[in-house]
């Protein structure tokens, strides 16, 4: 049996370098007091507004994939990343700390990488439709 992934794309990249744009500038904000809790802010909800949207989309897609046996467990493997970004996520949203958020920032920048290698691992597993 052949597996059909649906093809799409991912945008993973962009949403890697604008994590790390809008990271660099709560971080640049930490040695002004009075900037920080707005560049926090902005930080929690570039990920709340963009990213958890794109991963719910992702969700969805994953969900697809995962009736394809030969990427079933890759599937679920990408489902718990998901959920490990979304957690980081709701972390974020709630940290005040500069050193904590730029800490999550990182987690997510490298799950978004290790998600993007695994979308081509699983589109690969068979033909795309």
């Amino acid at each position: 049996m052949t597996c059909a992934v649906p093809s799409r794309p991912t945008g993973h990249e962009r949403l890697r370098v604008d994590l790390i744009a809008v990271g660099l500038r709560m971080w640049l904000a930490r040695e002004q007091p009075d900037m920080l809790p707005e560049a926090l802010h902005d930080l929690a909800d570039y990920c709340k507004s963009t990213l958890l949207p794109h991963l719910e989309r992702d969700e969805r897609w994953l969900h697809e994939a995962q009736g394809c046996t030969e990427g079933h467990l890759l599937a679920e493997a990408m489902r718990a990343e998901i959920r490990m970004m979304t957690g980081a996520i709701e972390e974020l949203a709630s940290t005040t700390e500069a050193c904590e958020a730029m800490a999550l920032t990182r987690v997510l920048h490298s799950f978004l990488a290790a998600h993007d290698h695994h979308e081509d691992l699983l589109r690969a597993a068979g033909p795309t439709s």
